[in-house]
């Protein structure tokens, strides 16, 4: 028989077995590891529920939802993430998706929720089928593709005449200037110095003031991205990337089935369109990258953000997922806001 309750600290094991059982398909397939703590990564979204169905006494499937809070069109307003919907293969097609969404939106609707946001990778429609033609909810829409670089890290010192980058510590000041600029992103974050523990911060000034901030964040001890096959594409490229590293001063790629070692761009925030301030900026945390023996840099930007333009140039490996968004009061006219403008999502935390 199948039960469905709320996860415990001693699901632990359990949880972190049924995540490195599944896995996304695509030219690079991954899977996202969650040793030694499953729930370090949640904690750091927000106020978490996890719903697992169990039978026989192991764990069979979750599903996760993280209260948030977020812009939209500059005001504060509660986000519930969606995260962490597995099922294992061998409990597949036996309702069990379809019962712990019924299990989640339960909870959720009883908390009074309204916009609620979810990833899939592109081209996976299939977890929309459990939150479609649901009583009373209206289905998620499609709010665009969020584009996942991974740039490759290099010895090259890249010089940029008058910027300056250097090392920053928190402050009201920083603080400041990142919440200005994500108010006028939809669904951005609201930032606070305790978001900002653990991160390396960089800076640019002109005249004093704050024009650029890059936040490095290691999640190696939250989650680890392992590649578990590559098209034969890929693994010529990367196989030749590292045949010939020594003379292109690139950075060792990944192997299969091994963590692939990268830093997060958390935030990268610059004032006006900011092109060489962001290129600088990406280019300093390749040398970074480098230099500490990791592989890539990695920023997740949706499609229509401006510092795509940012990139010409710089060699990078790239995936895709689509943002999804409801409004559980069906208040449609939130949810144009949102897709009018430029939503964004913390990769890191996905």
């Amino acid at each position: 028989m199948i039960t469905y309750r709320l996860a415990n600290d001693g699901d632990n094991q359990q949880l972190i077995a049924l995540t490195s059982s599944s896995g996304m398909e695509g030219e690079i397939a991954l899977r996202i590891d969650r040793e030694p703590d499953f729930f370090s990564l949640l904690r750091q979204r927000g106020k978490t529920r996890v719903f697992v169905a169990e039978e026989n006494k192991t764990i069979i499937g979750s599903i996760c939802v993280s209260l948030q809070e977020i812009y939209v069109d500059s005001r504060l307003i509660p986000l519930w993430y969606i995260g962490d919907f597995k099922v294992a293969n061998t409990s597949r097609n036996r309702g069990v998706g379809l019962q712990l969404c019924n299990e989640m939106a339960n909870y959720v609707i009883g908390e009074g929720a309204d916009l609620a946001f979810l990833n899939i990778a592109k081209g996976n429609t299939k977890p929309l089928s459990f939150f479609k033609n649901r009583p009373s909810v209206p289905d998620f829409e499609n709010l665009g593709v969020f584009i996942i670089r991974q740039f490759i890290g290099t010895k090259r010192k890249f010089v940029y005449p008058s910027v300056n980058i250097e090392q920053a510590a928190v402050s009201e000041e920083l603080v400041q200037f990142l919440n200005c600029h994500y108010s006028k992103y939809q669904l951005g974050p609201v930032i606070t110095k305790s978001k900002l523990e653990g991160a390396e911060i960089f800076i640019i000034r002109q005249q004093h003031d704050i024009v650029a901030v890059m936040c490095l964040a290691d999640t190696m001890a939250s989650k680890q991205n392992v590649v578990t096959s590559l098209s034969w594409r890929l693994k010529w490229m990367l196989k030749t990337i590292n045949a010939v590293r020594g003379i292109t001063r690139m950075a060792k790629m990944p192997e299969l089935n091994e963590p692939v070692r990268l830093l997060y761009i958390k935030y990268l925030a610059v004032n006006g369109t900011g092109n060489v301030y962001a290129k600088a900026m990406v280019n300093y945390a390749r040398n970074i990258v480098y230099n500490r023996s990791y592989s890539f840099a990695a920023i997740g930007l949706h499609e229509k953000d401006p510092l795509n333009r940012c990139f010409a140039g710089i060699p990078v490996l790239t995936f895709k997922s689509v943002g999804m968004l409801v409004s559980i009061r069906n208040n449609q006219a939130l949810v144009e806001k949102v897709k009018q403008g430029i939503p964004f999502e913390d990769y890191s935390l996905v």
